[in-house]
């Protein structure tokens, strides 16, 4: 079946990107591995690199213990913006929801209490929610926000509502500024679990800090999150404009 001189996983991997052309949607299973050894008369090996090769340039998927999937375009967000992230997928002309994992109210531990500028065992509503766009996970996240600011704010349901949107309609707080870092990091068990793909895949990790303005006109350390990006499914941009003169 392989006549070319390129070496047989770049073949198949060929092969498979036209089926998925032709055939296949996104969110679609693609054959067992089993199933592509038979077809083409070619290895366990062949057909594994083939596959790693088309999950790294994100264009396939895998869900732990369930098989591959086909992926679809990567969604591009920017690093500056700050806005409601329900606010921008629907931009974009997604339906995002949210799986909920945990909303509480709990005592500040050390990391928390100095990212948010407040005493340790100061009370701060904590919320987990998992993003989910086109029957995917996204991104899982960490959310503290110190509860003197928000009170009953745990009476939400965040599986549907917008933390932002909450914060600007229910408190009258509006986001003043954002700090983020990021780094790269190899994904966990827990991770894995919840954003449905193999333990050891990359994944990017941000820490923020975001300061608001309360109704009293008062600025303050409003939230510190943590948030989990599978890399198959989203990219980051930054737009610059330039100030250099000739």
């Amino acid at each position: 079946m392989f006549t070319s001189s390129s070496p047989l996983y770049v073949q198949l991997k060929n092969y498979i990107l036209q089926y998925i052309e032709s055939e296949l949607h996104y969110n679609d299973q693609i054959p067992s591995e089993f199933s592509l050894m038979e077809k083409y008369c070619v290895s366990r090996t062949t057909v594994r690199k083939a596959i790693d090769e088309l999950v790294k340039e994100g264009k396939l998927y895998k869900k732990q213990g369930l098989g591959t999937y086909v992926a679809g375009k990567k969604i591009e967000q920017g690093l500056v913006d700050l806005s409601s992230y329900t606010y921008e997928l629907k931009k974009l002309g997604f339906e995002p929801h949210y799986k909920l994992i945990l909303e509480t109210v709990e005592p500040a531990n050390v990391s928390v209490a100095s990212n948010l500028h407040l005493t340790i065992s100061e009370d701060v509503f904590h919320l987990e929610r998992i993003s989910i766009v086109e029957g995917a996970p996204l991104n899982f996240t960490h959310s503290f926000i110190p509860y003197k600011y928000v009170p009953g704010i745990e009476s939400h349901d965040f599986s549907k509502e917008s933390l932002y949107a909450v914060l600007k309609e229910q408190y009258q707080i509006s986001l003043t500024k954002s700090i983020r870092s990021i780094e790269a990091i190899l994904c966990n068990e827990e991770l894995a679990e919840k954003l449905e793909i193999e333990e050891g895949r990359a994944l990017l990790k941000f820490n923020g800090q975001v300061t608001g303005r309360l109704n009293t006109g008062e600025e303050v350390m409003l939230e510190y999150f943590k948030t989990f990006y599978r890399t198959d499914k989203v990219k980051f941009y930054v737009a610059q404009t330039s100030n250099l003169h000739s």
